[in-house]
C-alpha cells in the first residue's frame, strides 16, 4: 500500500481479495470452502497503510496443512479474467459500505489533507475508478513485484515443537524466490498550511462529527513510545483526559476519541468528536485551546510535594498500568499477537533491541510534556466536519 500511486491505488486491496477467494486452484471443486470446513479454520486477510496481512487460525494438529494453504494463497497467482471481474463487484460493494461510515470517511479525508504528497494521502481501500479499470496484467505485475519472501514475515503462535516447525517451514518455503532488495523508506516531508485545511462533508448521519488530524512520530521514531502513553492517557481508559477540554460545557459533545496511528514513514494523531451542527465552532475552539495545555500538565503524583500527592490523580501510572494490561490481554488473543509481531518484524529497526513495557515504565511527565509540546502545542491540525444532509 505504501508504494501505491494515484494510478495504482486499490491494487493491493483488490489483490488481497482475489488471492484469498478467487484463485483457480482454490475455487476448483470448492476446495477452499471444503478445507475451511474440514479443518475448522478461521481464514481472512486485510490491507493497511504499510502492510497486508493473511491470517489463519486452526487446531494445532493441522498446522502443517495450514502453512501449506497459506503459501498457496499468498505466493501463487492463478486468476482468470472472469474471477477478477467477479471480485471487483464484491470489492466495489465493500467500498460503497465504507462510504456510509462517517468516521472511516473522515479518517480517509484527514490522511489526504495531512499527507498530500505521500501515498498515505490515498484511500487505504482504493479508489473506485482504479479498481474498475485494473487488469489481470496489472495485478500479476503487482504480485510479482511485491509478493516476495524477502518482503514477508511469518508468525506462528500456539503450542508446537519449535525445531520440528522450523524444519517444516524451511522445507515448505525455501523454494520461494526473493525479489530485489528494497531500501527502507525515509519519512516524507509533510507541510500543513498555517491555518490548517478544513473540509466539510455531507452524509446521511444524525450527529455532526468534528475530526482533527496532526502529524505524529513514525513507527521507529524515539517519540513513538511517549506518544503511545500520552494517547492512552488522553483518549482511553475510564477517565480520558480529553473530556477536560469541554469541562463545564454540558451537552456540547456526546463522544470524544483520541488515537495515535504509527506507520513506517509517518504517524497521525486522530481526534474524533460528535456534537451538534450549531456547536462545531465552539467545540473546535475549546479543543484548540486544550491541546497546548497537554504540554503543561503534571501527569504524575511525583510532580507534586509529598503532602499534596494524595490529592491528585496519577495519570502517568494509570496509563502505564493500562498499557501493561493491554499487553497481557493481547497474550490471550493469538491472532492479535501474531499481527502485532508481524508488523514489528517488517517495520521495526532490526538492530534495535527494546523491551516495550520496560521502556513505557521508564517514562515520566517530562517525556509526555515534550511530545505534547512538539506534536500538539506546535502542530498544525487539519480538520474535517461531517454534517447531516
Amino acid at each position: 500500500m505504501a508504494d501505491e500511486t494515484p494510478r495504482t491505488n486499490g491494487f493491493s486491496h483488490l489483490l488481497e481479495h482475489c488471492l484469498l477467494f478467487r484463485q483457480s486452484h482454490l475455487t476448483e471443486g470448492d476446495r477452499i470452502f471444503r478445507t475451511i470446513k474440514k479443518y475448522g479454520l478461521y481464514y481472512n486477510a486485510h490491507t493497511e497503510q504499510d502492510l497486508m496481512f493473511f491470517e489463519l487460525s486452526l487446531p494445532g494438529e493441522h498446522l502443517e496443512a495450514g502453512l501449506e494453504l497459506l503459501k498457496e494463497v499468498v505466493f501463487s497467482f492463478n486468476l482468470t479474467e472472469e474471477a477478477l471481474e467477479k471480485e471487483k463487484i464484491v470489492l466495489l460493494k465493500e467500498l460503497a459500505e465504507t462510504a456510509r461510515q462517517p468516521e472511516k470517511v473522515g479518517l480517509a479525508r484527514i490522511y489526504e489533507l495531512a499527507f498530500p504528497q505521500s501515498s498515505y494521502g490515498l484511500p487505504v481501500y482504493g479508489q473506485e475508478e482504479v479498481i474498475r479499470k485494473a487488469s489481470l496484467v496489472d495485478l500479476k505485475d503487482w504480485h510479482q513485484k511485491y509478493f516476495r519472501s524477502n518482503r514477508a514475515a511469518l508468525v506462528v503462535v500456539g503450542q508446537f515443537d519449535r525445531s520440528r516447525l522450523q524444519a517444516e517451514i524451511k522445507s515448505l518455503f525455501s523454494e520461494l524466490q526473493p525479489g530485489p532488495e528494497t531500501a527502507r523508506h525515509s519519512s516524507p516531508a509533510v507541510s500543513l498550511s498555517e491555518s490548517g485545511p478544513i473540509a466539510e462533508i455531507r452524509m446521511k448521519v444524525s450527529d455532526t462529527y468534528l475530526l482533527a488530524g496532526l502529524v505524529a512520530p513514525d513507527y521507529n521514531h524515539p517519540d513513538r513510545l511517549p506518544m503511545d502513553l500520552l494517547s492512552e492517557i488522553v483518549g482511553q481508559g475510564l477517565n480520558p483526559l480529553i473530556y477536560q477540554a469541554f469541562a463545564g460545557q454540558s451537552n456540547l459533545v456526546t463522544s470524544a476519541r483520541f488515537h495515535y496511528l504509527s506507520h513506517e514513514q509517518a504517524g497521525l494523531i486522530f481526534i474524533s468528536l460528535t456534537t451538534a451542527a450549531g456547536k462545531v465552532s465552539t467545540t473546535k475552539r475549546l479543543l484548540q485551546n486544550f491541546l497546548p495545555k497537554l504540554a503543561e500538565i503534571n501527569y504524575s503524583q511525583k510532580d507534586y510535594l509529598p503532602g499534596q500527592q494524595w490529592l491528585v490523580f496519577d495519570f502517568l501510572l494509570g496509563g502505564q498500568n493500562r498499557l501493561q494490561w493491554l499487553a497481557e490481554k493481547m497474550m490471550e488473543n493469538p491472532l492479535l499477537l501474531g499481527l502485532s509481531l508481524g508488523k514489528h518484524l517488517l517495520l521495526g529497526e532490526p538492530n534495535r533491541a527494546l523491551n516495550y513495557l520496560e521502556a513505557i515504565k521508564a517514562l515520566d511527565s517530562s517525556d509526555l510534556r515534550k511530545v505534547a509540546r512538539k506534536y500538539l502545542a506546535r502542530g498544525k491540525a487539519v480538520w474535517v466536519v461531517i454534517k447531516p444532509e
